[in-house]
């Protein structure tokens, strides 16, 4: 089980639906590893069933592992990292390396939004900083 200061990063009944909505991701071992669908879970809470965390080591987990979860209904794909929400300089230059595995796995068009940060804010009492980065087609246009 994780840790008690982690324990605001799991589930709770209030969320299940939006959890339902969306699909999980996390850049693991240099792969985009997909949660299974319609699942309630958090992260964490999957990142546990999976093997992945433990006590010892989920906050480096967490700082070290871009995650996020793409809203099918929505054509928006979330990415971040750390004990909370965050993104750093980083983030985006590595969800772009692994862009071709979002696309296939998600089936991402043109028109998908890439967002860095939350969705929502404040989640659990703290406003976590977000931004859109644009539509896919941009995103690479700007890259080439």
């Amino acid at each position: 089980m994780v840790d008690h200061n982690l324990e605001f990063l799991k589930s709770k009944p209030e969320d299940e639906f939006f959890h339902r909505s969306r699909i999980m991701f996390c850049i693991k071992d240099g792969k985009v590893k997909v949660a299974p669908k319609d699942i309630a879970d958090s992260h964490i809470e999957w990142f546990e069933k999976e093997g992945w965390i433990t006590n010892d080591n989920a906050e480096d987990f967490l700082k070290n592992n871009i995650r996020g979860f793409y809203l099918p209904n929505e054509n928006k794909l979330y990415c971040y990292r750390g004990i909370g929400f965050q993104f750093d300089e980083k983030v985006l230059p590595e969800v772009l390396e692994k862009i071709e595995e979002f696309k296939n796995v998600f089936n991402l068009d043109d028109e998908t939004e890439i967002h860095l940060g939350p969705k929502d804010s404040p989640i659990t009492g703290k406003k976590y900083p977000r931004v859109c980065v644009g539509k896919l087609k941009e995103i690479i246009k700007k890259r080439r």
